[in-house]
């Protein structure tokens, strides 16, 4: 079998059915689709098993307690069967051509990786280039550089939907429960050991994944998970950067995106409906245990987003943590005012 089309699944009853049909809609026939609900509290289940008992050949669906998206996925990796890994979240869908065009390029250049395009759902026309390069450039050796940086200092390339990749390699042999936590940004986290094994990366300039933008709130539990997450996240980046030839710039920049994660997790956690100014006071002094030998103490002073981005590093960095509050609470209630004036 050529490609496992692997969809993690939660709560999504209401785009399921049409997730499953773009996938059913393939103008290729050589693949599986393996479902995996990771707890479900809506119908999510029940279209599950009506699309297996309909198409018992094709559909695999497995269900089990919520883990969370990370351990979900790495399920679906073990349950795969094809050579090559084609990944659909359950609110999505993907062009009928996809994988008789994975397949084509698959035959005459056998890649590890095939990376393309998506369009959003609701606006066809706003296209996501990956790489902005030329359709069916070949990245290998030292040309995979750019991906590296693409990757590390961007946001286009770092989703697992838009990439094909070859099973075997893949780390799917790897425990990745003590990660659990890891739920922003575990797209990149995946992807960083794939492309490292990677020998050979093709783009496909063409946006054959369609991505829906759905809305949602940040919570409670989100504001403080993010910071850990992206923690995680660096740590695993940073094992690579020697290892991938970046250089002492470079590298600064991915560490300066990573103290900009921090200070917008600050931001988020001071403006987060539900925070009380004495859980932020706990949640800047435990990033400040964990960073003040790490690092965001270790390169002062930084580039950072933005103007008011830098002023709350060096509120954070002097460890004045009521003064950094207080400061950007201010700023956004100021960035209310002027938005409403210029309505």
């Amino acid at each position: 079998m050529l490609f496992s089309v692997l969809i993690p699944l939660y709560n999504a009853e209401e785009f399921l059915s049409e997730c499953i049909d773009s996938v059913l809609a393939q103008t290729c026939d050589d693949y599986e689709i393996v479902i995996v609900n990771d707890g479900s509290t809506d119908r999510s289940a029940t279209i599950v098993y009506e699309y297996q008992e309909k198409y018992p050949d094709i559909i695999r669906g497995i269900h089990k307690e919520n883990t969370g998206v990370l351990l979900t996925r790495r399920r679906l990796l073990q349950e795969a069967k094809g050579d090559y890994i084609v990944w659909v979240d359950s609110d999505d869908v993907i062009k009928p051509e996809l994988l008789s065009d994975l397949r084509d390029e698959i035959n005459k250049n056998t890649p590890d990786v095939i990376v393309y395009d998506y369009e959003i759902l609701d606006n066809p026309m706003k296209v996501v280039c990956s790489l902005n390069a030329p359709d069916k450039t070949i990245f290998e050796g030292e040309d995979k550089h750019q991906i590296y940086l693409k990757m590390l200092l961007g946001r286009d390339m770092n989703s697992l939907v838009t990439k094909c990749i070859r099973r075997e390699i893949i780390d799917i042999q790897a425990d990745y429960s003590q990660f659990k936590h890891v739920k922003m940004g575990d797209d990149l986290f995946c992807l960083i050991p794939i492309f490292d094994a990677a020998k050979k990366v093709e783009y496909l300039n063409k946006p054959y994944y369609k991505y829906r933008m759905v809305s949602s709130s940040i919570t409670h539990t989100e504001t403080y998970s993010r910071y850990y997450s992206y923690r995680t996240i660096f740590e695993r980046e940073s094992r690579y950067l020697e290892k991938w030839g970046f250089s002492p710039d470079e590298i600064s920049k991915v560490k300066d995106k990573f103290a900009n994660n921090a200070v917008d997790n600050l931001v988020l956690c001071a403006n987060t409906s539900g925070v009380s100014k004495a859980e932020f006071l706990a949640f800047a002094k435990d990033i400040t245990a964990i960073e003040e030998k790490n690092i965001i103490y270790s390169d002062s002073p930084r580039t950072l987003s933005s103007k008011p981005y830098r002023h709350f590093y060096k509120l954070f960095i002097k460890k004045s943590y009521v003064k950094l509050y207080h400061r950007i609470v201010l700023i956004a209630k100021l960035s209310k005012i002027k938005q409403s004036i210029g309505s």
